[in-house]
């Protein structure tokens, strides 16, 4: 191992690996990135207070009514480590075309494997009927595969209601699986709503159609993969967000105090790309580093289907 003296960040592929983006990746997207200065610290939460009406009648020469601010919503996060690492055997470098760059070609492949893990993180720990209290499981005729039963448009707008009804801001984005954006993008309900627009006459809708059906600024498609089988087994690869939905809402910028799903908390100081060389190894090595917390700040910001489509 090496000492702690031979350990160099290199500037240069740490840019690369913060750079780097997966774009099948949505962790980050739903869960906007706030750097810190610490590894943990606490963070204020959203209060409803100013939806609370007080008797504030008022003449000259009297106090006013005196209320207590509520400044003490606050939440706590901690930011975990993750990193992987390769080696560059000094024959593997010998061997190389001269236009390879290996040392970019592993940093982005050690990265993408890190964010691949942030994404599944994030659909385990976090887009799930335990934290998500407003939900739904669909089946059956309720399923949106349905074409003759279901109706997604009715069904979106209403949970629309609800998350609004929560927070006071309508949520503004609408986060789909792969397979459930198929679905949608041929749903007779869904056609039927678009049919005399100029969009109408296309075969396949896209992200923005559906936006505006469903009254969200944006609509996010988790499109990303993931092995399900063991190493050295076939390959078998299923969607991460597997056949689910969510509506949730994120601020046009992070801010204190604000309703927001949540946040992915961003340890910048501790993170990078470390290189080094082991002599008895006749080696350099590379390990890229990234520590994080995904962290809810307001479940009830978000509404959440299961099993959307069959």
């Amino acid at each position: 191992m090496p000492s702690l003296n031979q350990l160099h960040v290199d500037e240069a592929l740490t840019q690369i690996s913060i750079a780097y983006r997966n774009q099948a990746f949505v962790a980050e997207e739903v869960l906007p990135v706030v750097p810190v200065m610490k590894k943990n610290d606490v963070f204020f939460k959203f209060s409803k207070q100013h939806f609370r009406a007080y008797k504030d009648g008022y003449a000259a020469g009297q106090r006013a009514q005196q209320i207590e601010v509520d400044l003490d919503a606050r939440g706590f996060y901690m930011c975990d480590g993750h990193a992987l690492e390769d080696s560059i055997t000094d024959d593997e470098r010998e061997q190389a075309d001269p236009s390879a760059q290996i040392e970019i070609e592993k940093t982005e492949k050690l990265t993408n494997i890190i964010a691949l893990v942030e994404e599944i993180n994030f659909f385990n720990n976090v887009v799930n009927t335990s934290v998500i209290s407003q939900n739904s499981t669909l089946s059956g005729t309720n399923q949106w595969s349905d074409y003759v039963n279901s109706d997604p448009v009715a069904e979106v707008l209403k949970q629309r209601r609800t998350v609004q009804q929560q927070i006071g801001e309508f949520p503004n984005c609408l986060l789909l699986s792969q397979p459930v954006l198929d679905t949608l993008a041929n749903h007779p309900r869904i056609l039927d709503r678009v049919k005399y627009t100029a969009n109408g006459a296309r075969n396949q809708l896209d992200e923005q159609d559906l936006a505006r059906v469903f009254k969200v600024e944006k609509v996010l498609v988790s499109a990303a993969l993931y092995q399900t089988s063991n190493e050295g087994e076939a390959d078998n690869l299923g969607y991460i967000m597997g056949k689910n939905a969510m509506l949730f809402y994120r601020p046009p910028r992070p801010s204190m105090r604000v309703p927001t799903f949540g946040y992915t908390f961003f340890w910048a100081k501790r993170s990078g790309v470390l290189r080094w060389r082991e002599l008895s190894l006749e080696s350099d090595f590379i390990r890229v580093k990234k520590y994080y917390s995904q962290q809810v700040v307001a479940a009830n910001a978000a509404y959440l289907w299961v099993n959307a489509t069959a």
